[in-house]
């Protein structure tokens, strides 16, 4: 919700949001899609049918990605949010026009190359507050969609971090008592 306050991302722009299929970009997207803008998600194949279940246009990574993002948002794109740390902030730059509407979660090594901003996601107490009634408020309606991988008892924790480790989840593991 911040990151998306950080980039003053307004009613009926067009964001980009890298890693849209994670967990951290699922988020971002519905929150994008709440305040009114529209959305154009990256994830990788698999991810792609999800994306487009939450009302984004969706496209893959890897070569040829900002053509494919040009050919989704003919009139331009305003913002850009990376949540993967996958080597997109050049692209990104490019397709909003300047360093100042791109905003990374993942990489702040990146981020110094290329000018853009990186967010840790911290933020003072009245900004917290505010944020989390806005998400408490989408909860609510249930408006928020979140990918659950699989439910594990907590005996199972181990298992659960080795799967975890191994990384590309489609959602959080659940573990239960």
């Amino acid at each position: 919700w911040r990151a998306l306050e950080e980039l003053d991302l307004g009613a009926g722009q067009m964001l980009l949001v890298h890693g849209a299929a994670g967990a951290v970009g699922t988020l971002a997207v519905q929150f994008a899609l709440a305040r009114g803008a529209r959305v154009i998600g990256t994830a990788s194949a698999a991810g792609l049918t999800h994306l487009t279940g939450l009302g984004a246009a969706a496209t893959a990574y890897g070569a040829g990605l900002a053509e494919r993002v040009r050919a989704l948002a003919p009139g331009g794109v305003d913002k850009a949010l990376d949540t993967s740390g996958a080597d997109v902030l050049h692209d990104s730059v490019d397709l909003t026009g300047s360093p100042d509407h791109v905003l990374t979660l993942a990489d702040p090594v990146a981020a110094r190359a290329h000018g853009v901003r990186f967010s840790s996601g911290g933020g003072t107490d009245d900004r917290t507050a505010e944020a989390l009634a806005a998400v408490g408020a989408l909860h609510e309606n249930a408006t928020l969609t979140r990918r659950i991988h699989g439910v594990l008892p907590l005996s199972q924790a181990a298992r659960a971090h080795r799967i975890a480790e191994a990384g590309h989840l489609d959602g959080k593991i659940i573990l239960t008592p």
